[in-house]
This record gives C-alpha cells, sequence and structure tokens, in this order.
C-alpha cells in the first residue's frame, strides 16, 4: 500500500510540515511502485514496467529493486526525486485507498513521520493560508496519476481479458537469502509475433502500442536490479564473515 494512516485534508493538515518524499521510509523502500501510462518512458530508462495480478484488474508497475531496501535500487536514483513514479512523487499526500484511484478520488494526508528529513521542510499551508508551492507540487503530481489512472488501467484489463499476460519468473538465490516477487506479469512474447495485440491497439490506439513497447523494453533492466541486490547481499555477507573472523 502507499499509505499506511490516511486522514482527511483538514484544517489538521494544514498546519503541518511536509518534506522531500525520499525523508519517508515508505518512499524511498518501496519495492514495486504503482504507475500510470504517462510515466512509462521516463520510469523504463530505470525499472522493468510491467503489471502485478490483484484481486480485480492487474496493475501497472514499476520494479524499482529486488529487495526492500533503496541500496538495492540502481544506482545514481536513490537520492533521485525525479526518478519516483508519480504516487510517490507525491507524497505524503495520497488517494483515499478505500476508492478505486480515479479523477474524483478523495485526496488525503499520510500522517507518518518523516524519519529521514534533510532540512527543515515546508509547510502544507502558507501564513496566508494558501497552498505552499511543495504543497502544489506534490497535489499536481498526484493529479496526474489520478487523472491517468482509468486509462492505464483499462489497457490492463483488456490485455487480462484477452488472456495475454503471461508470470513474470523472479526467483533467485543470492548468498543464501531467497528472492522471489511473486504475482508480477508481462505479455506473452507471442502475442508480439501474432496479431493478438491488434484488439488492444484498437480499442486503446496509440496509449496502448506505446506502453506495451516501453514494457518489453524496460525488462532488460533486470538485470541492473539483480547486480543491485548482489552488490547489498554480498557486502552483507562479507561483513557478517569479517566479523565472525575478529571474534
Amino acid at each position: 500500500m502507499l499509505c499506511e494512516c490516511p486522514v482527511p485534508l483538514d484544517n489538521a493538515v494544514a498546519s503541518r510540515r511536509i518534506y522531500s518524499p525520499l525523508a519517508y521510509a515508505r518512499v524511498r523502500d518501496m519495492p514495486i511502485a504503482p504507475i500510470v501510462h504517462s510515466e512509462s518512458f521516463r520510469l523504463a530508462s530505470w525499472f522493468p514496467i510491467v503489471w502485478r495480478r490483484s484481486s480485480a484488474v492487474p496493475d501497472l508497475v514499476a520494479v524499482r529493486s529486488f529487495l526492500p531496501d533503496s541500496r538495492a535500487q540502481p544506482p545514481g536514483v536513490r537520492a533521485s526525486v525525479s526518478v519516483l513514479p508519480l504516487a510517490l512523487q507525491a507524497y505524503p499526500f495520497v488517494l483515499d485507498p478505500a476508492a478505486p484511484p480515479g479523477p474524483d478520488s478523495t485526496r488525503m494526508f499520510d500522517d507518518v513521520v518523516a524519519d529521514a528529513p534533510t532540512d527543515v521542510g515546508a509547510s502544507v499551508t502558507t501564513t496566508d493560508n494558501k497552498l505552499s508551492l511543495a504543497t502544489e507540487l506534490r497535489l499536481q503530481a498526484l493529479e496526474l496519476f489520478a487523472q491517468h489512472f482509468p486509462l492505464t488501467e483499462a489497457v490492463g484489463q483488456t490485455l487480462a481479458e484477452l488472456d495475454l499476460f503471461e508470470p513474470w519468473e523472479l526467483k533467485f538465490n543470492i548468498s543464501g537469502t531467497s528472492i522471489d516477487l511473486p504475482d508480477l506479469l508481462i505479455v506473452r512474447q507471442k502475442s508480439l509475433d501474432t496479431g493478438a495485440l491488434a484488439p488492444v491497439l484498437y480499442r486503446h490506439g496509440l496509449v496502448a502500442a506505446h506502453l506495451i513497447g516501453v514494457h518489453r523494453i524496460s525488462l532488460f533492466r533486470a538485470g541492473i536490479l539483480l547486480a543491485a541486490a548482489r552488490a547489498v547481499l554480498h557486502g552483507e555477507t562479507s561483513a557478517e564473515s569479517g566479523a565472525s573472523d575478529d571474534g
């Protein structure tokens, strides 16, 4: 889930201070984050863009790490807000988790503590009761996510209805640590060589064509994530071995 303790945007929230999204552990460490079609090209430069099986329609997601640890993300993105998915750029502002995301979703505030602030932050509102620039930028990101979610969901639903998904098996053992990311889906490889995708493109046009193309190319980013996970786990193993030897 994107939020832990969502509360209404009321006067109590207006007096709060917010910090960089990276000041919050939930944002830094989230290994798999929901995204929308309009940000897929930007994120595919760093992460595999796939779908994740859910109880309803498969969710479009960016796989940011094979471990729930920001150290296992690709080098160069760990301290960059611009590489965050829109829903994480908006944090701690979130959509009401009790309803499907969309333009009419209720905007809320995740009432959690920033565990790693690097500055004094910014107020939610200014002294004259206007939204601060930091708040406006986050709500703009949230608005884009909400606006583009229904079409993103529709593409995933069509692919699922036509049975064009296949499981993406991500199971590894690194330095004795088992890694298993279940419920991930990719577009069937053989569907790209036939006319199976034609109904998807007919229903959703260039958005679907662009998204599927970016999705397939982005799968090569899995190698970068695997290397980053190995570096983290090998480092921890070496440290433990060194401590044991010293003892």
